[in-house]
């Protein structure tokens, strides 16, 4: 069982879900990733997300392409991600993911970027634009590793494209609210917990669900319906907004007890 797995369960047992927050590595600076990372080790947070900047961000709306030419400017580079998250991993005890997308992955080497993953004490890996139908290569050597595979669906993926993703995921799969990128968004809160249910009848494997989610009455709404929800945009803004005020990571905690406590 791996460490995203793990807390999964120790979650469930408290009748718990999974308030799941992402970060840009980099953002504003390397040195301000460690301080929120040691910040949110004391907060309502479960599980997090950090995205490796890429210069060609997809998925992510302008909030989070901002925040990955900032970091890449600032010189935020995986040999530098990998540094930091292993120099904090006995600090922090709450699981952490990258989050990146496939190109900086081949460029780095396959399984020397997932072995350097296991070193730093990450718990899993999600890759955006890796088909599962490629995924073959990264799923045996993570598996190997014990690191988790988070994959995406979304409202489009046919039944059976479902359930083979929701094999090739360990730890939780990741459901796409919206079509489009990253950002906040007034969402079809009904219509994605109908789908949402259907898609947790089919497993008993965690799904949590993201894009789109920046306030208290949305997290309420998806927890009912998922096993955890993720807020990304909304918080890179606020670290964004605040990162040079005098009690930032007090102000930080607040703002995310804002949104689910």
């Amino acid at each position: 069982m791996g460490k995203i797995e793990d807390k999964f369960k120790r979650l469930k047992e408290i009748h718990r879900k999974a308030f799941i927050v992402y970060l840009t590595f980099g953002f504003p600076s390397v040195s301000a990733t460690s301080k929120i990372l040691l910040a949110l080790n004391n907060s309502p947070v479960d599980i997090i997300e950090i995205g490796l900047p890429f210069s060609d961000p997809l998925a992510d709306g302008p909030i989070l392409q901002e925040a990955s030419s900032v970091a890449l400017k600032k010189g935020a580079d995986t040999d530098k991600f990998f540094s930091l998250v292993k120099g904090l991993k006995n600090r922090i005890k709450i699981p952490l993911i990258v989050m990146t997308y496939y190109n900086p992955v081949l460029r780095f080497g396959l399984n020397r970027f997932l072995a350097k993953a296991k070193d730093a004490g990450l718990g899993g890996v999600m890759v955006v634009d890796l088909p599962l139908e490629e995924s073959a290569p990264y799923v045996r050597q993570a598996r190997r590793l014990d690191l988790d595979t988070v994959f995406f669906i979304t409202s489009q993926t046919p039944k059976d494209r479902i359930k083979k993703i929701i094999k090739s995921s360990r730890g939780f799969t990741y459901y796409i609210s919206i079509t489009g990128v990253t950002g906040p968004r007034k969402l079809p809160l009904e219509k994605i917990g109908l789908h949402l249910s259907a898609i947790r009848r089919m497993n008993k494997a965690a799904v949590c669900v993201g894009f789109g989610i920046y306030k208290k009455s949305q997290v309420k709404s998806l927890m009912a319906v998922s096993d955890g929800v993720v807020v990304g945009s909304s918080i890179v803004k606020f670290v964004k907004d605040n990162h040079k005020k005098r009690n930032f990571t007090g102000d930080l905690n607040r703002f995310l007890k804002g949104l689910y406590v």
